[in-house]
């Protein structure tokens, strides 16, 4: 029964909502989106973000919608708070973490509970959002804790999994903004924000290297400007 609720009316309800969430971002953010089509043909795939701000997981959520569906990862306690649960369950969220109040053991078992899922929505052939840095930038360059093992843990399991590496730019409190004219015709000098989105293969990353070494390579990706070539 829930299968079919979620096929039916959560499909009507999650197109209903990232049409509702795009069209805000249009008429706001005058959004690019490199690699996007490599997506559509890359089933699965476990897509690895920046995180400049709290806009990021709806933006990339709603301009890859019509792509892939992607289901992005969010905080438990973010999950669980009352004001923003509806759009989060209606997105399909992946909560992850747990309280820290939680026992060790409790927290252990939430863990394998959460690594279950996400190999299950890849298995699927849905695309997974993850943001290795855990919260939103607080410095100029990203920073991946050596203690966060959740993308090496996902990839240790599946080495095989496919993954792609998304930058943002544009958006950040310490990235470059930039406006056009989209709202002059009202006297508004400053228009839509630019933002550029660059998605492309991670081919190199690997899950066989301590986590450690292993976050301090994908540090140094997500901190690769976008016009690099990987």
């Amino acid at each position: 029964m829930i299968r079919f609720l979620d096929a039916t009316l959560g499909r009507w309800l999650r197109h209903f909502l990232f049409v509702l969430v795009r069209s805000y971002y249009a008429l706001f953010y005058n959004v690019s989106c490199s690699g996007k089509h490599l997506l559509q043909d890359q089933p699965g795939t476990l897509i690895l973000a920046t995180h400049v701000s709290r806009h990021d997981g709806p933006m990339i959520a709603a301009l890859l919608y019509s792509t892939k569906r992607i289901r992005p990862t969010v905080h438990y306690d973010e999950y669980y708070n009352w004001g923003q649960f509806l759009p989060m369950y209606v997105a399909s969220a992946i909560p992850m973490s747990s309280p820290k109040s939680w026992p060790d053991e409790k927290r252990k078992e939430r863990k394998a509970t959460i690594l279950e899922i996400v190999h299950k929505v890849l298995a699927k052939g849905n695309s997974v959002l993850l943001f290795p840095a855990g919260r939103v930038r607080r410095e100029e360059h990203e920073r991946v804790p050596a203690y966060l093992s959740g993308v090496h843990e996902i990839l240790r399991l599946e080495p095989d999994t496919p993954v792609m590496l998304l930058r943002l730019d544009g958006l950040g409190r310490f990235q470059e903004a930039q406006y056009d004219g989209f709202w002059s015709f009202v006297g508004i000098k400053k228009g839509r924000r630019h933002v550029a989105m660059d998605l492309r293969p991670l081919n190199d990353l690997d899950p066989a290297q301590d986590l450690e070494a292993f976050n301090a390579q994908l540090e140094e990706l997500l901190n690769k400007p976008i016009s690099y070539e990987l």
